[in-house]
């Protein structure tokens, strides 16, 4: 294999398949990177066997090859490269493989492409296309809801509906609850379909597209993988296997009182008071009282002292609730309409925060929330 490559173009393009490379697996060949020569490109492949990340980079081939490279070294060493090119060399007699820019040379021990896992391609056929700015967004609306708790795998993943011309994707951590609703926007799926992907991975392929020229992502589904098309990169995860909670019978159907407050003043009210609750273990809660056009914003930590805030809201009554300080300013910052519109019952039911949209019809945006028990109230 020889090949001269743009140093920046193809640096890019490197960095950008390094986020594949296995950081922690025991078998070498995972934490190197696969590079196919030919056709006028240089492939990069990597994987970890959860995620996968695909992509090429311009080059003048002059001869084509495969060979699998260790990621760090070689990543280190064209980041610290000058501008220009460099050529890439390798001969299969050798276990090596030589780069060489202007008078700098250098020898990376390299790994058998054969032994390299077999990436899945990408069924145009079976894939539709989403805005790639929607996706972005309902991905970082739900992230904030699924578990770190790698003992509950369904819940460390986002549970994707597919039907027709819209997409819901639901997250849950067990204290709360998050559902997103956007339309395809482009083309429609046929049919329904459900998976379980990997919360981290949707996220990946959020800062793939937020770091791209493209508009949309085209997305394919199998039985166990599913894979994301965004320009000239493809990303391919392993669904999680398992029955998401079902999370429909958690919502409640009739609410005894819907209370609207500024969302700015309160953002800003939260994120003064949280000050108080210091993210202790356990949390510290934030207790919300409400009274007749007003709401009280209450934290009482006996180590450092007490925050109240008061601001307006179409509160009728006198009502007191406590939420998770983060849990709460999670759900507020996640809605991006002028107002927030707190759905609740008793003290210690679940709670909905919702968009406060005008008009009719169900907001595609739903935060549901468990209260906390204030020690404080007695």
């Amino acid at each position: 294999m020889r090949a001269v490559c743009n140093t920046e173009a193809f640096g890019k393009k490197l960095a950008l398949v390094s986020r594949g490379v296995s950081a922690r697996s025991t078998i070498q060949l995972l934490g190197g990177i696969l590079f196919e020569a030919g056709d006028g490109s240089v492939r990069l492949s990597a994987t970890d066997m959860e995620i996968s990340v695909q992509t090429s980079s311009p080059a003048e081939v002059e001869e084509e090859g495969r060979v699998v490279i260790p990621a760090r070294i070689f990543n280190d060493i064209v980041r610290s490269l000058p501008g220009g090119s460099f050529s890439l060399e390798h001969d299969d007699s050798g276990g090596t493989v030589r780069l060489a820019a202007g008078e700098n040379e250098y020898r990376i021990r390299a790994y058998a492409a054969d032994d390299f896992p077999q990436l899945p391609g990408f069924d145009a056929e079976a894939a539709f296309k989403m805005s790639g700015e929607l996706l972005v967004e309902t991905v970082e609306k739900v992230s904030r809801s699924y578990s770190r708790d790698e003992t509950r795998p369904v819940l460390t993943g986002i549970l994707i509906s597919f039907e027709e011309n819209r997409v819901r994707m639901v997250t849950t951590d067990s204290y709360r609850l998050s559902i997103k609703e956007t339309e395809l926007a482009t083309t429609a799926f046929e049919g329904a379909r459900e998976a379980i992907i990997p919360a981290r991975a949707m996220q990946e392929v959020s800062r793939i597209f937020s770091g791209s020229d493209e508009e949309e992502v085209e997305v394919a589904l199998s039985e166990n993988q599913a894979l994301f098309r965004i320009g000239d990169v493809l990303f391919g995860t392993r669904l999680i296997d398992g029955n998401f909670p079902e999370y429909r019978r958690l919502l409640p159907t009739t609410f005894e009182r819907e209370i609207s407050v500024s969302r700015e003043e309160l953002m800003g009210t939260l994120r003064r008071v949280n000050l108080f609750a210091q993210r202790q273990t356990p949390p510290v809660p934030v207790s919300l009282s409400f009274s007749e056009g007003a709401v009280e914003v209450i934290v009482r930590n006996g180590e450092v002292g007490e925050a109240h805030e008061r601001l307006p809201a179409t509160s009728e009554d006198d009502f007191l609730i406590s939420f998770n300080p983060g849990y709460l300013l999670d759900g507020v910052s996640a809605i991006d309409t002028e107002k927030v519109v707190f759905k609740l019952n008793e003290a210690l039911k679940p709670g909905l925060i919702v968009p406060g949209e005008d008009g009719e019809g169900e907001p595609d945006f739903l935060y549901l929330i468990m209260p906390m028990r204030d020690p404080s109230q007695g």
